[in-house]
């Protein structure tokens, strides 16, 4: 069963159900109401008449009358009775205690539904009875209300008096009730049904909606959106979230499309960084195995064919450090030196490379500074990070300096080279990533793993490094190291 006909089914039952049950209970409590009035009406009569009849002296219809027995005042006065309440359709009948019928006298005996056994018991005991029978005092069936009381006429005569009338008046607020419930329940389906199909509509409305959403980021567009109401109901919190989704996946393709593209510059990076000394180390050999190198040169020849022999496991063994960070393939033995000391070395070993760009490298704090890391970890970040500033700034200066708090030990690295703009300064710690794809041809050479190498270092000494640039005004690297808790 479809979606909008289960709701439509529900909605619906839900309604015939709740107006059958309030139906019900009303039909109910009118109908007590109305037996319960009729008791009362016919319970008066019965309390008036069985008072005269119990103390004939308080009559004063029939005082002029000396009755020889006193059932010569029984008869007289329900007749007189009856004739004074014929409008209300009351009648009246007096058992003995012998179960003899003194009035009327065109009854010969009552009905058991009507007085019984118990029922006799029951009232001798002084407790009146009220009941409602399909039948009158004839037999005759027509609904019909009875009060049955106990009336004492002297000493030795006592006996039941019993009231009835007819409950026709019940019948017919009965019918009237079921009649106008009838209607009342077949107007309510109607539009109990019409406001089940309108909720229910709304409902699959909403999840068709969701329904075509899906479909198109299945055939991959992501950017649908699902309108989003002012209501706060689960719908419009799963369309909010189905938003927030596809922003996401938005994100993660754009993501995607952009790690592809740093592979594919990767790619032909290491493809050009491997081939260059390659054709090289292989143009050497060939000069070697005919004999076309002259002596002299053969020194020169087999120091450059090192030199690119050392660019190519640079290469190789770059890649392998990062895949080997990112799958905490690798352990730290931290341990307190002087980093400026160490710092002064590295300074020492870069300096014919600055110099091949006519830059100066300049330590500005010499003094003793401790901190707490992996040495040669250490020593990996600070090479790269004030190579990749001598590689990108010609005719300048690289300033370092370190400095510590009661917490951390802070190096800065600065220069005055071509700098960065935003968006580089957010991308030159993602693999593959070159800030300037043109110096790939630079004496200095460069992979593009340094930095995204230098980052998860730092992570791992539990610091931080952050970046400050402005394109043509130079670049600061500025790396935390945490002192030993």
């Amino acid at each position: 069963m479809r979606y909008l006909y289960q709701q439509l089914l529900a909605f619906w039952l839900i309604i015939i159900l709740t107006i059958i049950l309030i139906g019900v209970s009303f039909t109910n409590i009118n109908k007590r109401t109305l037996i319960n009035q009729n008791y009362n009406q016919i319970w008066g009569y019965l309390r008036s008449v069985g008072n005269i009849l119990s103390k004939p002296e308080t009559n004063d219809f029939d005082n002029s009358y000396n009755y020889s027995h006193p059932e010569e005042h029984l008869i007289n006065s329900l007749h007189y009775a009856e004739t004074i309440l014929a409008d209300q359709s009351i009648n009246f009948v007096f058992v003995d205690s012998q179960g003899t019928v003194i009035y009327p006298d065109y009854i010969s005996t009552v009905s058991k539904s009507i007085l019984d056994s118990s029922d006799r018991q029951q009232i001798k005991e002084g407790f009146p009875i009220n009941k409602t029978i399909k039948r009158d005092l004839d037999g005759k069936p027509k609904q019909t209300s009875y009060v049955l009381a106990k009336v004492d006429l002297s000493e030795n005569v006592e006996g039941v008096l019993i009231a009835s009338k007819s409950a026709k008046d019940l019948e017919y607020s009965e019918k009237l009730i079921s009649d106008n419930l009838l209607k009342g329940f077949i107007i309510s389906s109607l539009f109990g049904g019409a406001i089940s199909f309108a909720l229910a509509a709304g409902q699959v409305k909403k999840i068709n909606d969701l329904k075509r959403a899906v479909n198109q980021i299945a055939n991959g567009n992501y950017e649908i959106e699902i309108e989003e109401k002012n209501n706060k109901d689960e719908f419009n919190e799963l369309a909010h979230d189905f938003n927030k989704m596809t922003v996401a996946l938005q994100v993660n393709e754009k993501e995607i499309i952009r790690q592809e593209e740093l592979r594919k510059q990767f790619m032909a990076n290491t493809s050009h960084e491997m081939r260059t000394p390659l054709t090289t180390i292989k143009g050497l050999l060939e000069g070697f195995e005919y004999g076309a190198i002259p002596e002299s040169q053969k020194g020169k020849a087999v120091s450059l064919m090192q030199n690119e022999t050392d660019r190519l496991i640079r290469l190789v063994k770059q890649n392998l450090d990062y895949e080997n960070i990112r799958s905490h393939q690798i352990t730290l033995s931290e341990t307190h030196f002087d980093a400026a000391e160490a710092i002064k070395n590295i300074v020492a070993q870069l300096s014919k490379k600055a110099a091949s760009m006519n830059d100066q490298v300049i330590l500005l704090n010499k003094g003793p500074v401790e901190v707490f890391a992996d040495r040669d970890r250490f020593i990996q970040i600070m090479v790269n990070i004030i190579q990749n500033a001598i590689q990108f700034t010609e005719d300048g200066e690289i300033k370092v300096d370190i400095k510590e708090t009661d917490s951390d030990v802070i190096i800065s690295v600065e220069d005055d080279g071509i700098g960065m703009t935003e968006e580089e300064q957010k991308n030159i710690w993602d693999r593959y990533y070159k800030a300037d794809p043109s110096r790939k041809n630079t004496k200095i050479g460069e992979s593009g793993l340094g930095l995204s190498i230098v980052k998860e270092l730092v992570r791992l000494h539990n610091g931080s490094i952050e970046v400050v640039s402005q394109k043509n005004e130079g670049t600061t690297f500025v790396v935390r190291f945490p002192k030993e808790v």
